[in-house]
């Protein structure tokens, strides 16, 4: 099982070499025209004290840039004065959890961040030394992006060490969420993606509107969604470059909602606002909802057993946890048989069948019923998707996992400022 944060090491930082790549310019204009990236003094002056570190005004230029660059937003001046207050706060941040992590002993080698730079050369078909000309060419350099790399990596490793092994998804939460994504997959859907500027109080939400505004200029204007996404949102779904998948109406907070059932694929939505901040939402597709029965496999055992051993097959029905327990659990049950009916869909069953299983949880054993031939359970071994964009359980429980860990990392990001001493310039 996997979390990704913000910065999403490869997938992140690819955007950034992408961005960068010929063919694929930060900007609408010939290069010979572009404004060439503004000259900075490395001993420029302090631009924030967190803790008693300096993060200096060449620090958060450089950010700025980086973050335009992955972007695809054109390094202008006026965008660069934009930039510069994420990168500010990214910046703290990231000073925030270095600190942590060296206080909890954590450390990155150089040769970690080193293979996670050749991996992302590699993802994009060119070497390292390449990827620093290209951030080179855009006033970067590479020690930015190296920072930021180093700060992600320690990060994760501190929060995964602190929370991932006290996250516990039970099978009944999955199963939970999986049959509310089943049931509303027979309603309408549409591939979704998100950007969140986090904001609670009145101020930081005027200033999240300013800057969602400021961003959907730039998307409008030809820089990529994902891209944004990756650089600016505060959503666990930045890693992705915002990507929720395909959501059937009603997964999202009615507000959102509403937005995404007026959008058009391939269009845009104002910024909105909603529990947590302002967003801006983009449609890519949409489509009609499926029978849940047409796309989901199911593979089934039936036990069986004469009608005067009732009381001992009920209570050995009730044991079941798995098919792979059944032929022990019915041993001692006298004429028991076991027939391995195997993979079905859901809507080839008989009516019969399909009203049995339905509600019974994977790896459980319906209710017993007598038939002329005696008594009889089914066992659910295992359901599966076969197709029309539901979920595995897999699937589920790893977006489960991965939103209590973003929550639990938001949290604890949140406590360190709370206990820091920040000074900004």
């Amino acid at each position: 099982m996997t979390w990704k944060t913000k910065l999403a090491t490869a997938a992140f930082a690819a955007s950034v070499c992408l961005a960068l790549a010929p063919g694929v310019a930060t900007s609408q204009q010939p290069a010979a025209t572009r404004p060439a990236p503004r000259a900075v003094n490395p001993a420029a002056g302090v631009a924030a004290i967190v803790n008693d570190e300096v993060i200096s005004t060449y620090d958060v230029n450089q950010r700025a840039s980086l973050l335009l660059a992955g972007a695809g937003i054109e390094p202008s001046r006026e965008n660069l004065d934009r930039a510069r207050s994420q990168a500010m706060r990214d910046l703290v941040d990231e000073r925030l959890q270095m600190q942590e992590a060296k206080e909890k002993k954590i450390t990155v080698e150089p040769a970690q961040v080193d293979r996670q730079i050749g991996e992302i050369a590699r993802q994009n078909g060119t070497s390292a030394e390449t990827l620093r000309t290209q951030l080179a060419a855009n006033g970067i350099g590479l020690q930015t992006l190296r920072a930021q790399i180093e700060s992600d990596i320690a990060w994760r490793r501190l929060v995964n060490g602190r929370f991932g092994s006290r996250i516990r998804i039970s099978d009944g939460k999955v199963t939970d969420a999986l049959a509310r994504v089943t049931a509303n997959s027979s309603k309408p859907q549409a591939l979704v993606s998100e950007i969140m500027i986090a904001a609670e109080s009145d101020e930081e939400l005027a200033q999240a509107d300013s800057i969602a505004a400021r961003l959907l200029e730039e998307i409008r204007g030809g820089a990529p969604f994902s891209g944004v996404a990756r650089q600016f949102s505060a959503a666990s779904s930045a890693a992705s470059g915002g990507d929720l998948g395909w959501l059937s109406q009603g997964e999202l907070r009615p507000e959102l909602q509403a937005v995404v059932d007026q959008l058009q694929p391939g269009q845009v939505s104002v910024p909105v606002r909603a529990p947590g901040g302002v967003y801006i939402v983009a449609v890519r597709e949409k489509r009609a909802g499926v029978d849940p029965a047409s796309a989901t496999s199911v593979s089934l055992l039936q036990v069986t057993a004469p009608a005067t051993s009732r009381t001992l097959f009920e209570r050995q029905m009730r044991r079941v946890d798995g098919c792979d327990t059944v032929q022990r659990l019915v041993t001692n049950v006298s004429g028991a048989q076991v027939v391995e009916l195997g993979n079905a869909l859901e809507s080839d069953l008989s009516p019969e069948v399909r009203a049995r299983i339905n509600g019974v949880d994977d790896a459980k054993a319906t209710a017993v019923i007598e038939t002329p031939n005696g008594l009889s359970a089914l066992i659910v071994c295992a359901r599966q998707s076969a197709g029309g964009g539901l979920p595995s359980r897999q699937e589920i429980e790893n977006r489960l996992f991965d939103q209590e860990m973003a929550m639990l990392s938001q949290r604890y990001l949140r406590n360190l400022r709370r206990d820091s001493t920040i000074i900004t310039r």
